[in-house]
């Protein structure tokens, strides 16, 4: 290929964005687009009643039916952050050896968010019930990035096999 060919090619380029610049603008001027003052049409959403808002199970309840040995396969997502040995040292998160009714934040040699870190109490079952369903809303500000356990049978599991994993297990919710 010589000058003259490329000069032609790229001429025909140049041609072809310039009409369809120009075409486009020509269309915009035919066809114009107003902006409504109101919706065209309305959406009627319905107000919930409270009879259809679905009741938080208790933990005693969501308990009763945990099977522990299930919980083992949902601590699998926890291995990357977590440890769970007597004695081992934390990870990017604690240690959770004996974690159900100890002390919230009190893992020596790791150092928390200051949401947890300010939290008082234990981590009863409910507290350890709210932090692994919603991490973040039980705690606002944690360092953990995991977004949290929705199914409740999941959850029970896998707070049966954690408190399963102590030298002193404590007894599981009663109604």
């Amino acid at each position: 290929m010589d000058e003259l060919e490329i000069s032609k090619i790229v001429g025909v380029g140049c041609a072809a964005m310039l009409a369809f610049v120009g075409l486009s603008e020509v269309s915009h001027g035919i066809v114009s687009m107003d902006d409504l003052d109101e919706p065209a049409f309305a959406i009627e959403v319905a107000e919930a009643d409270d009879a259809e808002v679905e009741e938080a199970i208790s933990v005693a309840t969501l308990m009763a039916s945990a099977d522990a040995s299930a919980g083992e396969k949902q601590f699998k997502a926890c291995k990357a952050c977590h440890n769970v040995a007597d004695g081992a040292g934390a990870k990017q998160g604690p240690n959770l050896w004996g974690i159900v009714g100890r002390d919230i934040a009190s893992t020596d040699g790791f150092s928390y968010s200051s949401a947890l870190a300010e939290k008082e109490g234990a981590w009863d079952w409910d507290a350890l019930n709210a932090f692994l369903l919603n991490p973040k809303g039980y705690a606002a500000g944690t360092k953990m990035a995991y977004n949290g356990l929705k199914k409740d049978g999941e959850r029970a599991n896998l707070m049966a096999w954690l408190n399963e994993q102590s030298g002193a297990p404590i007894p599981l919710p009663s109604e």
